[in-house]
């Protein structure tokens, strides 16, 4: 393991656990709740589900909450996903610990040939973007969904 993959599975392990504080000072009966446009379920699973296709690289048809859902790449991942929205809070915060953790290890163990290339990333003009750039961007999403969980608290 060489230093870049050390801060990143060191910055990725450090958002997810404010993250999961955030989502865990949600009261159990709000949980599922769609607060400015989602609950704080759905930006759970959204997490997990963009940690395992942008993280760890999996294209299993299994995902519901990228929320590109109306994109054509999208439907050809949809699936029945591992965790539902309203599962109850504990089974979503597991399905995000879950995959979390598996990403944190993923990028423990990386090797540098693993953080060169391209990533799949449908913002970018072309679908992909330098793996880096997609993993760097990735943990500003985390950061900014977790503003939106404590944002939901307040409406």
């Amino acid at each position: 393991m060489t230093a870049l993959q050390t801060f990143l599975a060191d910055q990725y392990e450090i958002e997810l656990t404010a993250f999961r504080a955030a989502l865990e000072s949600v009261p159990t009966e709000a949980f599922s709740i769609a607060r400015l446009g989602h609950s704080s379920a759905w930006h759970a699973l959204h997490i997990a589900d963009w940690l395992r296709l942008t993280v760890l690289q999996d294209r299993t048809p299994t995902y519901n909450y990228l929320g590109w859902e109306d994109q054509a790449w999208a439907q050809n991942l949809s699936g029945v996903p591992p965790t539902e929205e309203n599962a109850d809070q504990n089974a979503v915060l597991a399905q995000l610990d879950s995959v979390g953790a598996e990403a944190v290890a993923y990028l423990r163990s990386a090797s540098d040939a693993d953080m060169d290339g391209m990533a799949f990333s449908p913002s970018a003009p072309s679908g992909e973007r330098p793996r880096l750039a997609a993993l760097g961007m990735h943990l500003r999403h985390i950061a900014y969904h977790r503003g939106q969980v404590q944002l939901g608290k307040k409406a």
